[in-house]
């Protein structure tokens, strides 16, 4: 069943979709380049927890009925 938002609504989630989808991109990137073990597992974890956003946040839009 599709969920009724409001025009505004589903603009804010596109926008949180963009900010979460460029943080998944440079936690990922930056992790490749740290050489601190701690660091590398803090953007991991951040990589991580940014793409469960993103799987979220496309979930929501594809529910939407605009």
């Amino acid at each position: 069943m599709a969920e009724h938002y409001a025009s505004h609504e589903i603009i804010e989630v596109h926008e949180l979709l963009q900010v979460k989808a460029a943080a998944t991109a440079k936690a990922s990137m930056m992790q490749g380049l740290a050489t601190d073990k701690q660091l590398k597992q803090l953007l991991e974890e951040s990589a991580e927890t940014s793409q469960k956003a993103v799987e979220e946040l496309r979930d929501i839009l594809n529910k939407s009925k605009l």
